[in-house]
Formats: C-alpha cells, structure tokens, sequence
C-alpha cells in the first residue's frame, strides 16, 4: 500500500506531463487547423489576400466565441480534470457529447471535482467518449450513401431535431434534483427569459456565458449563507 506521500507525488508528475503532453497537442493541433487553408492555397497556386473585409469579420467572430471559450475551460476544468480537459477541448463537442458522459460516469463513481479519483474517471469517460466518436463517424463516413434513404424517412427525421434537447432533459433532470437550491434560480431565470425573448434562442454561445456566470455567483451567494456545504 502506497503512503499519501507517494500519492501526491505520482499525482503531481502526472499532472506534470498531462500540461506538457496537452499544451503541445494543443499547439500542434492549431498550426494544422490554420494551415489547411494555406494549404489549399499553395495546391491550387492560389493567394491569400488579408483585406480589411477579413479583420473586421475575424474581430467579429472573436468578439462573439472569445468570451465563451474562457467561461468554458473555467466551467469545465473542474470537473473534466486536466487530461480530461485537454482531450475534450482537442477533439471539441464538448456540450453535447463529453460533459454528459463525464457527468454521468461521475455520478456513477460517486467521485467529486477536484480529487485524483475525478481526475481518473473524467479522462476515461472523455478518453471513452472521443473513441466513440471516432469510430462511430468513421462508420458514418461508409454507410452514409445506403442509410441515406433511411435517415431521410418522414418519421424519424424529427426525432433527430430533439436529440440534444433528450439528452440534457435527461442529464439536467438528475441534477436539478440533486441540486435543487442551487438550481432554481438559473432555472427559472433562462425560462423566463427565453419566453420573454424567443431570440435569444439563436444566441446560445452568449447565454451560455451569461448564466453559467449566474448560476456561480448564484452558488457562492448560497455557500456563503451557509446554505451549501
């Protein structure tokens, strides 16, 4: 039996290398993302012309995700781990696919945000869920063309528009009984807001940031009352 010693010290030259491995996946992966299109380019003797059409709409779209994706790697860190972290946010879909299978393989676990039994279930459960989505549009990819009749069939093309909405009922159900205090309120703020403001549908990356920041402030409010544990 290892002492607590020994543990920290393999947790900390885990996370070391975690960092190293993911920070250079990370960067690696950019410059690839950023070179297909110079890639093209340079295949079909084309330039590429940087005008002051392309800043204003790369500001644009900054201005419009840049928030987003901070809130994100702070929201979800935690509860990801670090390897869990870096493997989610290099193979994206974080939302819909690896938040729901690292919440529920941590419900299952009973582990919670920020202990070393986490950190082991939330890079699994992430680790598991990439390789599902790999092997699953790889297979996507081939049987595209004969399930194509199947996939366009009037009775089932409208359960794949409540896919998502399915998914999080189910997920969000558990913990809205779990967590009912900290809850309610976001709860009841996003409802009224998207039925005063059906707009507001179409901005999802912007409500998203404003009421994860809500339901924090929301759950500090609520610690410091001595409502929370």
């Amino acid at each position: 039996m290892g002492t607590d010693t020994d543990t920290g010290r393999i947790n900390e030259a885990y996370q070391k290398d975690s960092h190293r491995i993911g920070r250079a996946s990370m960067v690696l992966s950019g410059v690839m993302m950023l070179a297909v299109p110079f890639f093209i380019a340079w295949f079909y003797g084309e330039d590429i012309a940087f005008s002051a059409g392309y800043w204003g709409a790369f500001l644009a779209v900054t201005i419009q995700y840049l928030p987003s994706d901070i809130i994100e790697v702070v929201t979800y860190a935690p509860l990801l781990g670090t390897g869990g972290t870096y493997i989610a946010f290099l193979t994206g879909n974080l939302i819909n696919l690896k938040i729901p299978c690292v919440m529920n393989a941590e419900n299952n676990a009973g582990t919670k945000p920020g202990t070393v039994e986490n950190e082991i279930i939330g890079t699994i459960a992430v680790a598991g869920s990439a390789i599902t989505t790999i092997v699953t549009l790889a297979a996507g990819v081939l049987l595209i063309r004969p399930l194509t009749p199947l996939l366009n069939n009037p009775v089932l093309r409208p359960a794949f528009k409540t896919v998502i909405s399915a998914l999080f009922g189910a997920m969000a159900y558990t913990y809205f009984l779990k967590f009912p205090k900290v809850t309610i309120l976001p709860l009841v703020l996003s409802i009224l807001l998207f039925a005063l403001v059906p707009s507001l549908t179409g901005m999802v990356s912007t409500m998203v940031v404003v009421l994860a920041v809500i339901s924090m402030v929301w759950a500090i409010l609520l610690y410091r009352k001595g409502v929370l544990e």
